[in-house]
């Protein structure tokens, strides 16, 4: 399985849970310009750009992988597998494409009500590092960057892909509704599931051994 974190997301939290919970597939997890071994690299100007970079990079498998995406690498997951082939694509805590917008934008605000919008609306920004403002200068830039490369998707295509798509939400996620996840049946034209998790807005993380199941199964 290939897995493409959120938006400012790494693959350290990733590698941590595989460390404490080995799983049962070969994980793959990409790492986007502008954070961690990647940190020098520079961030992708547009969307379709990261997209092809990301396919490039797909590592060689001896079947197609399932690809897993959460919330912003929800959409670049969607985007790689119209691409590439793929088992199916799992998609978390992010609605449809046809629901993205620009209308409660924030990433042009500064840096304080920014990172004060990230929090209230996802969570997952601690306050140490929020306090923290060498820190936040390294983060912001990479989460904006990534939030706006998200906006710039074009909303009225009506792309889809023939894999199953498994949709997953958090139970307690206030930004992604299961309504929002359903949706996600007009863009496949195969198999679609809807299934409900314990958790905000990160629960992939809380639910880590329950998405390599199902990243598992047949």
């Amino acid at each position: 399985m290939v897995w493409f974190p959120h938006a400012g997301g790494g693959c350290s939290p990733l590698i941590r849970l595989s460390r404490a919970n080995p799983p049962a597939v070969n994980l793959y997890v990409a790492t986007l310009p502008g954070r961690e071994a990647r940190f020098a690299d520079p961030m992708s100007s547009t969307l379709d750009e990261l997209v092809g970079s990301l396919v490039d990079e797909l590592p060689q498998t001896d079947e197609p992988p399932v690809l897993v995406g959460h919330s912003f690498g929800a959409l670049l997951a969607f985007l790689v597998a119209r691409q590439k082939p793929s088992r199916r694509l799992i998609v978390m805590a992010m609605g449809s494409p046809d629901l993205i917008t620009r209308k409660d934008s924030i990433v042009d605000l500064d840096d304080r009500e920014f990172a004060e919008q990230l929090d209230q609306r996802y969570g997952g920004v601690p306050k140490t590092l929020r306090e923290n403002e060498e820190a936040m200068r390294m983060f912001l830039p990479t989460v904006r960057r990534d939030l706006t490369l998200l906006e710039s998707y074009d909303s009225s295509k009506r792309d889809v892909v023939d894999v199953p798509i498994t949709a997953l939400v958090g139970t307690d996620d206030s930004r992604v509704t299961a309504a929002k996840m359903q949706n996600w049946k007009a863009f496949t034209q195969t198999d679609f599931r809807l299934q409900m998790m314990m958790g905000d807005h990160f629960f992939p993380l809380s639910n880590f051994p329950q998405v390599l199941k199902i990243a598992a199964e047949r």
